[in-house]
Formats: C-alpha cells, sequence, structure tokens
C-alpha cells in the first residue's frame, strides 16, 4: 500500500468492523459521518459508519496521549483510543437477527447526522441520525444530549420500553445510552425514493422555519429526478427550547421537544410527535413519511444531495446526467412564518459543467459560500454560491443572484469521485474516490491549480466510498478527517498542520 503524506497529513488509526459481529465483518462501508454533537469542546468524537450490513456502528475516539499527534515522540499507532460503542438497527433487523433467520441484507446506503438544536450553545442539541435501504426505507434514531441525561431528563418514549433492556443486554450492551439509541424511534417507507441519496434540512435554521412546521424534514431523491420532502415523526428544536423547560403542549412555537414534568420532579422529554396525538394541538397527526412537497420531477436521476448551510430551505441537487440544479424555497413572508403558506420550491439556478454523473455535493462550511461537485470523470467544481446581496440591504442573501464556476480542477481523481466533504474552516475540501485515494484541496488557487496540497493514496484497499471531517478548532490535533471503502475499513487521518 503506497501513501503519501503532507504538510503534517498523517494516518492516525485503522479501524475495522470485526469487533464480534460476525454480519458485518469486512462489508463494504458506504458512508461514514462525525457527529455534530459534542458535550464539550474536549469530549471524544463520535463516529457513524453504515454500509452492506443491517447495521450502523457508532464509535468513540479519543486522543491516547495530550502530546501533538504530530510530534515525533509519539508513534502513529498509539495517538488514538478507538471502541465501538454502540449499533444501530432497525426493528425488523433486530427480530430477524433474534430469530435467527439468515435472510439477504441490503445494508444502509445513505447516512446523515445533525444536531437537533437552533440556539447559540454550540454543544447543546440531540443527535438526530437518519439512515435509508435501497427501496426509500428510512430509519431515525435519537440520542439524548448527555448534559440533559446528566440533568435527570427523561425521554417519554423509553419510559415504557422495559422490554427492550433484555433485548439489549443479549446483544451484549449494556449501557443506558445504547438503551435509548439502538432501536429507532421512527421508521417509514418513501415507495418513490431510490434510498441512495438522503439529507436532513439543518434544524439549526429553525429561527426561518415556519412556526407550524414542527418536525425536522428529510429530503430523499428518486429515480425519475424528484425530490421529495417528507416528515421524520421527530420533533425539531424551535427558538426558545432550552432543553428542560418547555411543555410539548406548548403553544409557543408549536413543536416542542421537552415534555412536562412529572410527579417526581423528573423533566420528560418527547422525541416523537406521533406518539403524543392527544397532547398536540398543531396537526401533527400526519405519520412519519408524511410528503409535504415533492420538487423537480422528469430529470435524470438524483445521485446526491446537501442543504445549504445558511439559506433556509435551499438544497442543491446532482444528477446522472451531470447536471446540478439548486432550488429554494427561501422567503421573508410572515404568511410563510406564521404558517398560512407552504413550502413552494423552485428551480433558482442549473449549472451545466458536466456531462458525467454528480456523486459528491458539498456546501463550505459554515456559511455555504462555496459550492463544490464531483463527478464521474474526476473533475472538481468549484462554484461561488454566496448568493450575496450589496451590503446595506435589508436582506443579506439573494436566491437569485448569479452562481459561477470559479475553479476546477481537471484531473482531481483518475476515477469517479465518490464523495466529498468541506472542512470547517472554509478554506480546504476533502474528496474521495475509485481510485483508492483521498485528497485534500485549498478552495483557492490550490483547487485552481489542480495540485492537491495533501494525497493519501491506497487510503483503502478498493474503492473509497466516503469521506467525512470531524468539527472543532481548524489546525488543531483534534480535527480529524476520515474515509471509508470496499475493504470494510476506516481510516482516520490527522488535519493538523
Amino acid at each position: 500500500k503506497s501513501l503519501t503524506t503532507m504538510s503534517g497529513f498523517r494516518t492516525l488509526h485503522r479501524i475495522t468492523t470485526d469487533d464480534g459481529d460476525s454480519s458485518s465483518g469486512d462489508s463494504p462501508i458506504w458512508r461514514v459521518k462525525f457527529s455534530p454533537c459534542r458535550s464539550s469542546p474536549s469530549s471524544s468524537l463520535r463516529l457513524l459508519a453504515a454500509g452492506a450490513s443491517n447495521t450502523i456502528k457508532c464509535y468513540s475516539l479519543t486522543d491516547r496521549t495530550d502530546k501533538d499527534v504530530n510530534s515525533n515522540d509519539v508513534l502513529d499507532a498509539s495517538a488514538m483510543n478507538v471502541a465501538c460503542t454502540e449499533s444501530l438497527i432497525s426493528r425488523d433487523d433486530h427480530q430477524t437477527n433474534s430469530a435467527g433467520n439468515n435472510t439477504a441484507v441490503l445494508g444502509y446506503a445513505a447516512l446523515d447526522i445533525v444536531r437537533n438544536y437552533c440556539g447559540a450553545d454550540d454543544t447543546a442539541g440531540n443527535e438526530v441520525v437518519m439512515a435509508s435501504k435501497l427501496g426509500g426505507y428510512v430509519c431515525v434514531w435519537v440520542r439524548l444530549d448527555p448534559v440533559l441525561k446528566e440533568k435527570g431528563v427523561v425521554v417519554a418514549e423509553d419510559i415504557d420500553n422495559d422490554d427492550d433492556d433484555d433485548e439489549n443486554k443479549s446483544c451484549g450492551e449494556t449501557s443506558s445510552i445504547i438503551q435509548q439509541c439502538r432501536k429507532p424511534y421512527a421508521e417509514f417507507k418513501v415507495p418513490t425514493a431510490t434510498g441512495t441519496t438522503l439529507a436532513i434540512r439543518p434544524p439549526t435554521l429553525g429561527n426561518y422555519y415556519s412556526k407550524k412546521e414542527t418536525e425536522i424534514l428529510v429530503a430523499m431523491g428518486c429515480a425519475n429526478g424528484a425530490v421529495v420532502i417528507c416528515k421524520s415523526g421527530i420533533l425539531a428544536s424551535r427558538p426558545g427550547d432550552n432543553g428542560i423547560t418547555r411543555s410539548a403542549s406548548s403553544s409557543s412555537g408549536g413543536g416542542a421537544i421537552v415534555g412536562d414534568t412529572g410527579g417526581d420532579d423528573t423533566v420528560v422529554m418527547n422525541f416523537t410527535s406521533f406518539n403524543n396525538k392527544e397532547d398536540d394541538g398543531n396537526n401533527n397527526s400526519d405519520p412519519p413519511g408524511d410528503i409535504i412537497a415533492t420538487v423537480g420531477g422528469g430529470h435524470a436521476c438524483v445521485m446526491s444531495l446537501a442543504w445549504h448551510p445558511t439559506i433556509p430551505n435551499t438544497f442543491v441537487v446532482g444528477r446522472k446526467d451531470g447536471i446540478v440544479d439548486i432550488y429554494s424555497a427561501h422567503t421573508t413572508s410572515d404568511d410563510y412564518y406564521y404558517g398560512n403558506e407552504g413550502l413552494n420550491f423552485r428551480r433558482v439556478h442549473r449549472l451545466v459543467h458536466s456531462s458525467f454523473p454528480i456523486r459528491a455535493l458539498s456546501y463550505s462550511m459554515p456559511d455555504g459560500e462555496l459550492l463544490f461537485a464531483g463527478d464521474d470523470d474526476g473533475k472538481l467544481y468549484s462554484y461561488d454560491a454566496s448568493m450575496a446581496l450589496p451590503s446595506g440591504t435589508s436582506e443579506s442573501f439573494n436566491v437569485a443572484s448569479p452562481v459561477k464556476l470559479v475553479a476546477c480542477a481537471l484531473a482531481a481523481h483518475k476515477g469517479w469521485i465518490m464523495n466529498l466533504c468541506a472542512f470547517p474552516d472554509g478554506n480546504k475540501v476533502a474528496t474521495c474516490g475509485s481510485d483508492k485515494s483521498v485528497r485534500v484541496w485549498d478552495c483557492g488557487m490550490g483547487l485552481a491549480s489542480g495540485t492537491p496540497v495533501h494525497s493519501f493514496d491506497g487510503a483503502n484497499e478498493g474503492w473509497v466510498w466516503g469521506v467525512d471531517c470531524s468539527s472543532g478548532a481548524v489546525g488543531s490535533a483534534r480535527l480529524k478527517l476520515v474515509s471509508c471503502g470496499n475493504d470494510g475499513s476506516m481510516q482516520v487521518f490527522s488535519c493538523s498542520e
């Protein structure tokens, strides 16, 4: 295996899925994601991996030493502690495994994670995980904010699930956190969706959403080119939520997460909307998976999806014919905010620079000023997607402003670009491809010149399907990059320079 490291980037750890679960050992891993939820800036990283197994594995990553991981005094092999902390599994798969049935496993083709919070606290909020199988079958898991757990908050949906305790223990897992996260809180199927693309609308922009939209929404791509926006069944954070004070039946904001205080002064939190119909006064009786909008049908199959991180109700679609479409329902209308009109998406931009499938899309973080797209010809495109208006105007952005191509790496990979992710500093983007490599690009002249600033050749054996970067202090030893591939392993890299 050939590995090239530059400017301080290096391999820290190789993670395999062979942790006693024979059903997942050496199975290809298609998607890997760092959780955006952290109980404190110094807490361990949480990593989730999905692939050709019927479980999603969750890992805890911590630095084994306080020294700089790039120091000559620290061996790469001893730089990290990695532990598999839990497995997420659908209820049907759990019953199948318990019964010992030998059935075909589809695995999870798409994975997304968000922090369910729209306030100023960077460490607050529950973790919401959604994953989809082929055919549009979606599972939703929620993990309680550790800080709320320490304060004694209890999840309403877990109170009467005593039977789950024995089932979790039978899997060799006894942690109370595992009991909360192991089985999904919501499951649904979107028949028109392929199940290969899924993106959760950012709850962090809840200040801009309609007061009647009380649930987290998810977008899924279809073979006919449409994108369906549907309800997840999980209550979304709204302005005023502070984690322990607001009732699920409160009229302020309409979509509370926290339930009433019990008789023993225990605060009860509601995760789902469909389990609380009798307390709901905002028409939340629709089941999970209820489609509220279908956008952009009649075009080539959807290959990738990404929501804009700062412009509400705006997302980008990468298609099989190489076309990139940007849709938006953003409005400053009071009628929308107060729930008197629904989401009305329209296409605001069409980018036609490629004729090859677009499998990789991402906006730059944290502001979304750049849009990155990677195609099956190995080209990496960078667009100015700031949509900014001149200073002094009443609005900070205009979705109709031009989106212009600013750079293109003509040979970013010798094969398909399978996935990409933006760094939290907004200055770099990482790509992975079918050529077994992971590459890091400077968003400026480095990308325009076609020369990566860091290159990991042979990062995984076989195609590298996914790549992701952790959030954290840019340039610090805690910033990590991870890749996953056909060999069923994940490679963790240092991002400090």
